[in-house]
């Protein structure tokens, strides 16, 4: 699933050799695999898209791929922010 995303992701951008996808299981969420993006900063709007649809979209294809593969898969956006959460806390907050 990495691969596509990679795949969908450099697709999409203006700096493809700047994207680079993170790999990790879970701590909070056994059996769940976390792929967080990061892609040059001015290519963040281009993956939000307008209202969020754009890295949605990315989001359910990637869901699928990971259904077809009996398998969990979260996909985040990194912010450079500093902003730090738990997956936890972000899980509760889309829930909302």
């Amino acid at each position: 699933m990495k691969e596509l995303l990679v795949h969908i992701i450099k697709s999409i951008v203006n700096y493809p050799d700047d994207v680079s996808v993170e790999e990790r299981d879970s701590v909070d969420f056994p059996g769940l695999t976390i792929l967080t993006i990061d892609v040059n900063e001015s290519d963040k709007g281009v993956i939000i898209g307008r209202k969020g649809r754009t890295i949605n979209s990315i989001r359910d294809i990637i869901t699928i791929s990971a259904i077809r593969n009996n398998k969990r898969v979260r996909v985040l956006l990194k912010d450079d922010r500093g902003e730090h959460h738990s997956e936890e806390e972000d899980m509760l907050r889309d829930e909302i």
